[in-house]
């Protein structure tokens, strides 16, 4: 059996509910047990390719007003994935499953790692203040290991009342600041514990690594057909120009290049959370920030990608633009007053931070733009009263990017000549 075949657990998974129960009543302390009514709700449809996402009702039997009613299980699978690639032409043999199943279980080993990392450095930090970014509460989790190779799951709180973003949603520079603060916080972290302490932690660029791994010639080119079918007509120049740009960037040679960013720009790869866009964070309704989420990506890179990342999700392009300077200037800041504490400079300059983002914007927006501007299309036949707010929202953010990609692509050229020898 393997993660990508059909099981019998909860929603094809090899998870079963004797596996989560016993896993929370031991993390919880409790005798009780999940009770005849226990339901199981699949909430994670079009929200990811790494798992299953399950909302797990316990009914516990006794009751008890201590007891979690509700919580959330992120299963590690790739049924998620086989159900996207049927309909986005994503051609995948069986040994590229089998090299994925490899993949999503050090994936989930390094979320599992993550939370761990957090939650004893909250007991630690006690009494200093959190030196940690703002996540979500863990219940229990389990590791995927030579003794358990497909029963790896977690278990968090339910939070309720929260606000889906997507890519097509903007929001206001001063909603997005604690997330800022709160990855310069994480990013602090190897350079302020010991090595051991992160050993969970990729090791290698990990959009660099899958990239170079599932990506190729023909989804590559299908993705440029959507783009020239996508984008209005009065912009055809631009985006053939955007499209060789990104068969520049999508070489083989350059996606191995990408490891080296952070050493052309002088300084040591840095800790990023690797998948931080609006669809992994939590926001309540009336958008105040909550928890970053989805903790699977972490690795050492370029610490610019996760804030490029972010802003081209999460921000229109007039306010990215207008605010680059400011938001970049936050994230350094916080980075230094968090180091400050324990008495650890940045390892490198704010303008050193600066041309990393500009050196990794072109490579941030190739999975990001395309998908933007094709589901423009799709929304527009919506028959939806804000269909016409959220095409044109999504137009506004792709052709943003684009233009900025061929900027930024043009300034690296002359600033950047061994990345592109």
């Amino acid at each position: 059996m393997s993660l990508h075949e059909e099981a019998s657990g909860l929603f094809g998974t090899h998870v079963t509910w004797e596996d989560i129960e016993d896993e929370v009543r031991l993390s919880l302390g409790t005798e009780a047990r999940f009770g005849a009514n226990k339901k199981a709700t699949n909430i994670g449809d079009m929200k990811g390719f790494m798992s299953r996402i399950a909302l797990i009702e316990a009914d516990w039997t006794p009751e008890s007003q201590n007891l979690p009613k509700k919580f959330v299980v992120k299963l590690v699978s790739q049924l998620a994935f086989i159900e996207i690639s049927s309909w986005s032409q994503i051609d995948l043999s069986e040994e590229k499953m089998r090299i994925f199943d490899g993949m999503l279980s050090n994936c989930h080993n390094q979320e599992v790692g993550t939370y761990q990392l957090f939650l004893e450095l909250e007991k630690e930090n006690q009494e200093n203040g959190s030196q940690i970014p703002p996540i979500i509460k863990i219940y229990s989790t389990r590791k995927i290991s030579a003794e358990n190779p497909l029963k790896g799951f977690i278990v968090t709180e339910f939070v309720e009342d929260l606000k889906p973003l997507s890519i097509f949603d903007s929001l206001e520079i001063s909603q997005i600041i604690p997330v800022i603060q709160g990855i310069a916080r994480f990013s602090a972290l190897p350079l302020k514990l010991p090595e051991n302490r992160l050993e969970f932690a990729g090791k290698s660029d990990f959009f660099a690594k899958s990239y170079a791994e599932f990506s190729d010639e023909k989804t590559r080119e299908n993705s440029y057909f959507c783009m020239r079918k996508s984008f209005p007509e009065e912009f055809r120049v631009e985006v053939e120009e955007l499209i060789e740009v990104y068969r520049k960037y999508t070489t083989p040679e350059m996606i191995r290049r990408i490891e080296k960013i952070p050493e052309i720009c002088g300084f040591a790869p840095q800790l990023v959370h690797g998948d931080l866009w609006s669809g992994n964070l939590m926001f309540s309704k009336n958008l105040e920030f909550r928890a970053i989420i989805d903790w699977q990506a972490v690795s050492f890179g370029s610490p610019a990608q996760d804030l490029c990342r972010l802003f081209i999700t999460i921000l229109s392009a007039k306010k990215r633009r207008a605010n680059l300077d400011f938001l970049l200037r936050t994230f350094y800041e916080e980075l230094i007053r968090s180091l400050k504490i324990s008495g650890v400079k940045v390892p490198y300059t704010f303008e050193q931070l600066k041309k990393n983002y500009r050196l990794m914007f072109p490579i941030c927006t190739i999975l990001v733009l395309p998908t933007m501007i094709s589901y423009s299309e799709v929304i527009g036949l919506r028959e939806d009263e804000n269909r016409e707010i959220v095409k044109n929202s999504a137009i506004e953010k792709a052709v943003g990017m684009m233009e900025d990609v061929l900027k930024a692509h043009s300034d690296n050229l002359i600033d950047f000549p061994q990345f592109f020898e």
